[in-house]
């Protein structure tokens, strides 16, 4: 008999737990979340949120609070390459961008260390309904045709018995229960280790008045990254050194991790306070299977990358996404339960694509054969240019395409793909398209298209005319990067994607929207 009862259980409290657990809630799904460490991590981990994790959480208006925690040298874009800080300068390089260069995306890049992102994540997510707990750790699980019983353990060792619809895995790379499971993974492998050591010590007259977000150091004692963890007067800092494959920082001592510390400066008697020290390992691989009944893995349980571009976190706040309006629909029953599988169908070769692009960038230091070299994508292609080929999505007659990705610089407007950015116009106020997605399945239409209004708002579709207040330049943009004529329509997603298209009018809009639906929605 269980104690309590809940539709979606999440087991990890990190950046895609918490997450998964905004997505769900904004939903109207009330999930319970639980995390059997007892606070936030206090360290930093993933150093950005990349421009579409950001589009997402703009939706949702979240933007100014992200951007408000910004690591605080984040206004220095550039990365420092040196020998140490105090050593010879070794060259600069961009780092990621606050702002899109080529308007694919509504915002750029916001450089926040994963510590400063979750507890922002954390504070909606519960403002939102979201029951969240710490210290509270799920000791063991069974599931059956209907859903799954849970068994949690608090912090005073007591028990509860929970009753879940669905198990969502969110519990890190070491994915306990993916393996209990049985479900395996392919890919490279581990390359090494990294490690993240968080120290006090007075670096500013190192830093000597130079402006930078990160700094690599290169000698013969340390390889890694140095960075800053608190305002202009704090002697807060991070290094995370480079470690060989099977170590970790257990062993290293605090005098270990002084002279790393010491070695990264280039200051042999820096006096220094080691706060804290934790690693991880540098790996790359996807699981075998993204499902399994009712249980469902996100982030690093179902795929790991290593750190270069910055990808790995990012996904897994792109997956919960996926999974989150999925989910709340067939919850609610507006949906059939075939609508999950369609999360495997598209984000599995996602992440293919993303951890061998993190892959490339890694081994770009050490040199890249020819092959790797032919498969390397821009950075746009790589957040924004995925294709989706699922249920979920209604491809058009003759589009055989078998790519995973496409350039979004030049986007096709084709079912599956990222619905491409436009500046609209709605109660005489600017708006960007990706701003309006905050959960509602959107019908696009062109300026003649006013036959498809009373069908979209009979079915609950939110609608937008796109020429009804925008300029004639606007027009045409829509027009051609949606492939659709005056009276054509375009059906987007929940998450941004394009579902479905009608490059002109039709005799029954009502029946042709009514038949998407129940095929997107995987409705019998």
């Amino acid at each position: 008999m269980a104690d309590e009862t809940t539709e979606v259980l999440i087991v990890g409290g990190s950046m895609v737990g918490l997450a998964q657990a905004l997505f769900l809630a904004r939903q109207g799904i009330r999930p319970l979340l639980v995390e059997r460490h007892a606070e936030i991590s206090a360290h930093p981990r993933a150093q950005a949120a990349s421009p579409r994790t950001m589009e997402l959480l703009r939706a949702l208006g979240l933007e100014e609070a992200v951007r408000a925690r910004e690591n605080p040298h984040a206004q220095y874009g550039d990365i420092l390459q040196a020998e140490s800080l105090t050593g010879k300068e070794l060259g600069r390089f961009d780092g990621p961008f606050r702002f899109d260069r080529h308007e694919v995306g509504t915002t750029g890049w916001t450089l926040i260390g994963q510590d400063r992102l979750e507890p922002v994540l954390r504070e909606r997510a519960e403002q939102l309904g979201a029951d969240i707990r710490f210290a509270t750790e799920m000791t063991e699980f069974t599931q059956d045709a209907d859903g799954v019983t849970a068994v949690l353990r608090g912090a005073d060792g007591a028990e509860r018995v929970v009753r879940a619809r669905y198990l969502i895995a969110a519990d890190g790379s070491r994915a306990p229960i993916r393996t209990s499971l049985g479900i395996g993974h392919h890919g490279p492998g581990v390359f090494g280790g990294q490690m993240n050591i968080v120290f006090h010590a007075d670096l500013d007259p190192y830093v000597a008045g130079r402006t930078f977000f990160l700094c690599f150091v290169s000698n013969p004692v340390v390889k890694g990254v140095l960075g800053k963890l608190g305002g202009a007067d704090s002697d807060r800092w991070v290094l995370a050194p480079s470690l060989p494959p099977g170590a970790d920082h257990r062993g290293f001592g605090t005098e270990e991790c002084v002279e790393l510390v010491r070695a990264a400066v280039g200051v042999p008697d820096l006096p220094v306070t080691l706060e804290s020290a934790t690693s991880w390992e540098i790996a790359a691989w996807v699981a075998d299977r993204f499902r399994s009944g009712r249980v469902l893995l996100a982030g690093d349980c179902a795929h790991v990358m290593p750190p270069t571009g910055g990808f790995g976190g990012n996904m897994g706040i792109q997956d919960a996404h996926n999974l989150a309006w999925k989910l709340a629909r067939v919850l609610r029953g507006q949906a059939g339960a075939g609508l999950l599988d369609t999360y495997e169908q598209e984000r599995a070769p996602v992440a293919e694509f993303t951890v061998d692009q993190g892959v490339i960038r890694y081994l770009q230091r050490s040199g890249l054969d020819e092959a790797a070299a032919a498969r390397h994508r821009p950075e746009s292609t790589v957040l924004f240019g995925h294709v989706y080929r699922s249920d979920a999505v209604l491809r058009e007659a003759g589009d055989d395409d078998t790519a995973v990705v496409e350039d979004p610089t030049a986007p096709t407007g084709r079912p599956g793909t990222r619905a491409p950015h436009i500046p609209l116009v709605r109660e005489g106020k600017d708006v960007a398209l990706h701003d309006l997605l905050d959960g509602d399945f959107w019908l696009l239409a062109g300026p003649d298209g006013t036959g498809w209004q009373e069908p979209a708002a009979a079915l609950g579709l939110s609608f937008h005319r796109v020429g009804a207040e925008e300029s004639p330049e606007v027009v045409q943009r829509f027009l051609g990067r949606y492939g659709v004529q005056g009276a054509g329509a375009v059906l987007v997603r929940p998450d941004g994607f394009v579902a479905w298209r009608s490059g002109g009018a039709v005799g029954d809009p009502g029946g042709s929207l009514t038949a998407v639906l129940d095929a997107v929605l995987r409705r019998a």
